[in-house]
């Protein structure tokens, strides 16, 4: 069975994103819990030292995320996930619903797949899985904007138009050409889907599937590797079952996107 990446992370912004990585896998372990853990089961599962599993949960402990239980045992604030934002909430469903899905692909095509969310104007990288070596890296907690990659890009081709258009806007900025890329936006929204060789990495090939929700685009499930070995090809030869998997991962969070 194909091994979990390390929690980790990396993107734009390290310290935010790192951040935003760890504070997002730190409660989705109590999430997945159902029940107290100590520091040391807190650092094991997210494999960290037990001084930054501690220094972590202080902070979150701060802002109210998690408490601790008579035996100084920490986990989530009495109402458990009620006690989190709808936003978080979502994240965490969609994260445990996706587990067992990219687990599936990874076997099925040896590459490493992961489980990506919008984060405002980026993508963020919520849950990984490793494939065969050699592998593309994939950080947990990696933040990039929606227009980067191909991640981002299903995610941005299912916004709202308001939201869209503002991402559009910020990606002129960088030097995309606009027209070409709402082309390509309109090609994902017809196919299902977007594949592409070094899109973000060179020699690296990513094939990436929209999951949705009740309430629009939830996410995005992507599987990479080397180029030379996930060409066009063998990204084409996969959709069919990655589409199929995304589909049954949207209707058991609300909703079935409609086959063409």
């Amino acid at each position: 069975m194909p091994s979990p990446i390390a929690w980790n992370g990396s993107g734009v912004d390290h310290d935010q994103a790192g951040s935003r990585g760890r504070g997002l896998a730190l409660l989705t372990v109590l999430f997945d819990a159902h029940g107290p853990l100590d520091v040391a089961a807190v650092a094991r599962s997210m494999r960290i030292t037990r001084a930054a599993a501690y220094r972590h949960l202080l902070e979150l402990q701060r802002l109210s995320f998690v408490a601790r239980d008579r035996e100084g045992r920490w986990c989530l604030p009495p109402g458990g996930a009620m006690t989190l934002s709808p936003a978080l909430v979502a994240r965490l469903n969609l994260r445990a619903a996706a587990r067992p899905v990219i687990e599936r692909l990874a076997a099925r095509t040896g590459e490493s797949v992961s489980v990506n969310v919008r984060n405002g104007d980026h993508r963020m990288r919520i849950d990984a899985v490793c494939g065969r070596p050699p592998r593309a890296p994939l950080p947990v907690g990696e933040t990039l904007p929606l227009h980067t990659g191909t991640s981002g890009r299903v995610i941005l081709a299912h916004l709202p138009r308001a939201a869209a258009a503002e991402v559009l806007a910020g990606a002129g900025l960088d030097g995309e050409d606009e027209r070409l890329l709402r082309a390509e936006l309109a090609g994902v929204r017809r196919r299902g889907y977007l594949a592409a060789v070094g899109r973000r990495l060179p020699d690296v090939a990513s094939l990436s599937v929209p999951v949705f929700g009740s309430s629009g685009v939830a996410g995005a499930v992507t599987v990479a590797g080397p180029a030379a070995r996930w060409d066009h090809e063998a990204m084409e030869g996969a959709a069919a079952a990655a589409r199929i998997e995304c589909a049954a991962l949207s209707a058991s969070l609300g909703t079935l996107p409609l086959f063409d």
